[in-house]
């Protein structure tokens, strides 16, 4: 069965996007967008049972370059990508799954 994943997500960058680019290999940026929900009204404060989530995010080749270039802290986007996993084992730890999010195409909310 397939089962589609992909996702669109408007947060806000929690940090500058690091880029990483190194010979022969392809160009990347990661960043981490945090979601929060809306004030259902301007003035009121948050529900504090509605939990924000923050999610890993990779943009691969141009993308990366152009995100690293014009993306800061604190900017609103939208993130429209697909979610991919793997095993992260650093020595000497045990394994851990890592969720995050593949960029296929982004936008700032003005």
């Amino acid at each position: 069965m397939n089962i589609p994943n992909h996702a669109t997500l408007i947060g806000s960058l929690l940090r500058d996007p690091e880029f990483y680019a190194a010979p022969g290999a392809l160009a990347r940026a990661k960043f981490t967008l945090l979601q929060r929900p809306r004030l259902a009204e301007p003035g009121q404060p948050r529900d504090p049972q509605v939990k924000q989530l923050t999610v890993r995010c990779v943009v691969w080749q141009d993308l990366a370059y152009k995100t690293a270039q014009t993306l800061r802290a604190n900017d609103r986007v939208i993130v429209v990508g697909h979610l991919t996993q793997r095993v992260h084992q650093p020595p000497g730890e045990s394994a851990r799954l890592l969720v995050e999010l593949t960029v296929d195409a982004l936008g700032t909310l003005l």
